[in-house]
Parts: C-alpha cells; structure tokens; sequence
C-alpha cells in the first residue's frame, strides 16, 4: 500500500518533473555548439538517433538516457494517478478535469514512446516522374510520382510543388493523392510532404546515320539491314576501375557512359560501355554515333514520416484540452461557492 501511495505521489511527480527540467535546459545549451549531432535529431526518429549518433558521441548525449527514463517514470507515476483515481471515482468525480489532463498526458507520451521505437522517416527522398521508388525502411513498399508541377513566380523562385503520388504494396494500391506545400498526405501515421525537387540527366540524344535519336535506359532501335542497338543502362558520371570494373560515382553530368547490345546485320553480337567522352568501340562506327545534348528528367524529393504513436498522440491532446477546460470551468464554479480559497 505505502508503494502504490508513493507510485502515485504528487511529490514524486513534482521531483521527477523537476530533473527532467534541469536535465532538459542543461543539455539544451550544447545544441549550438554541437549541430552536427543534435542536428539529427529533427532528421530521424528517435531511436534511430540513439543508435546511430548518441551512442558515438557519450561525452555530449549522456544527459539525454537519464531524461528519457526520468519521462518513463513521470508516465508511470502519472498513469498510477489515473487509476487510483478511477478507483475513487465515487468520491473523486469533481476532480474528472485534473485527470483528464493526466490521462491525456499518459496518452501523449505513450503515443511519442510508439512512434519513436517503431517510427521511421525518408527525407527527401527523390522520386522520379514514372518509375517506382522503394521504401527501404519499409521493404515490399513503394511510392509512385505520376505527375509533377513545380510553381515557379515571375521572380524565378519556387512557389509550390504538386505532385500526384500513389503509395504501393507490391502492387496493391494503399493511398493516393495530391501532394504539394502545406497540403501533406495524411493517413494512419503516415505522412507525405514536399522538400524539394530538381532534375537529373536520363539519357542523351544521337545522331545516328544523320539522324537524331534519344538513346536511355530501355531505348531499343530496330534498323532496316536487321541490325539492333538496345541501351541496357545509362550512368551520368562513371569511370573503369583498374579490374575493368565500371564505377558510379554520382547522379550529376560528369563523365556518361552506356552500356549497350548491339547486334549487327551479319548477326554477331556485341555488349560492352561506351563513354561518351571517347570515341565509340569499334563495333559501333558503322553507327555514325555523335552525342548532342542531354535529356533531362525532374524528380520530385519528398519527406515520408511514419509514426504509429500518432493517433494515440493526437487522443492524448484531444483529452488534455478537454481536461483542462473541465478543470477551468471547475475552478471558478467552486470559487464563486468560496469552496476553495482564492488563489
């Protein structure tokens, strides 16, 4: 009894409340000076951050495992509140507004508790116009952009960004919708919100005997004598490795290379890269490949949040305002019968 008296102690709310203060604002005060580690903080769920960036840096992160257990504990003490007062509910049913706000806050916390064990954020992930995008923290999920329109004003500046997005279960369809500034995609914790968008290289346009072609990923051409040219795979920026091996290095115009099949009219067949900032393999002369010009293709970068504590986070505010409405209608109604002193 003299425990569940102390689990439930005001006292103990008030000292737990105060740590996690002090430990909260003196940790605070090595955010500026340490923005490459705290930075993460608003770029990953929290259990994510722990792993991958507190526990490398313990010198500055300590305080923050002693303020997370000091809030476990404040959860606890206030949901024994809770329940001592359902238990008292007879005699304690006038004070329905003060634990509202205590339920509401159990809630608020459990639910930030959920979503930072089993959350999980992209940010800015690009997505081209198109093509599927994996969602590696959610494996067999894919988000699909159809259609994109960025806004841009008279003075050159981006106004908005519209996509139409569909997210996917293998190929089972599970939300679709419109996406653009201040309009996110809201559903069952998830959220989907513009960050930015650019455009990258895909392909280049030829000419080919004279004429011009675009040759990207995919591109087959099919010439009269029977010969076939197919583009395998188009790098923007790659170079040969010393084992001959081919090696990305970014999505930026560098040096492109393809990676093509060729079979000619004779029927001999060919496969290998062709950099484009060297001559074309032998094989391929007969082609009269000249590159011309890039072909580009926007993408759109979009930010993916899910957080599985988010309903019960948002029942958590909802109760807390109730609560706290009840308690203030309350708290006049017993000052004006002089049921309690005036404050």
């Amino acid at each position: 009894m003299r425990f569940w008296k102390f689990c439930c102690s005001l006292k103990l709310a008030i000292v737990l409340a105060t740590l996690a203060t002090f430990l909260l604002m003196g940790g605070s005060l090595l955010f500026p000076g340490n923005s490459q580690l705290f930075d993460q903080l608003d770029q990953m769920v929290l259990s994510d951050w722990l792993v991958s960036f507190a526990n490398r840096k313990l010198v500055l992160s300590w305080w923050f495992y002693p303020f997370l257990l000091l809030m476990i504990l404040l959860l606890i003490n206030t949901a024994c509140c809770f329940i001592d007062w359902a238990f008292h509910l007879r005699s304690r049913w006038r004070k329905g507004g003060e634990y509202l706000i205590h339920l509401g806050i159990v809630l608020l916390l459990s639910g930030y508790i959920l979503g930072a064990l089993g959350g999980w954020r992209h940010i800015a992930l690009p997505c081209t116009v198109g093509t599927l995008t994996p969602l590696l923290n959610w494996p067999g999920h894919y988000l699909a952009v159809d259609k994109f329109k960025p806004v841009i004003a008279p003075s050159g500046q981006p106004t908005d960004m519209i996509s139409e997005v569909r997210l996917l279960a293998g190929e089972k369809l599970l939300l679709a919708g419109k996406v653009q500034i201040n309009q996110p995609l809201l559903k069952n914790g998830l959220v989907i919100t513009p960050a930015s968008f650019g455009r990258k290289p895909e392909g280049f346009i030829f000419r080919l005997k004279g004429q011009p072609v675009t040759l990207k990923a995919g591109s087959l051409i099919q010439r009269q004598d029977g010969s076939r040219l197919k583009v395998l795979r188009f790098l923007p920026d790659a170079r040969l490795g010393q084992n001959g091996q081919i090696l990305y290095r970014s999505q930026r115009l560098g040096s492109p290379a393809l990676e093509l099949s060729f079979t000619t009219s004779t029927g001999r067949h060919w496969q290998g890269w062709y950099f484009l900032t060297q001559p074309p393999p032998p094989i391929l002369r007969e082609l009269q490949l000249r590159p011309l010009q890039p072909v580009f293709i926007n993408y759109s970068s979009l930010t993916i949040n899910y957080d599985p504590g988010a309903r019960l986070a948002a029942a958590g505010g909802i109760l807390t305002a109730i609560g706290c409405l009840l308690a203030l209608v309350s708290f006049y109604h017993k000052r004006r019968k002089q049921d309690r002193p005036v404050i």
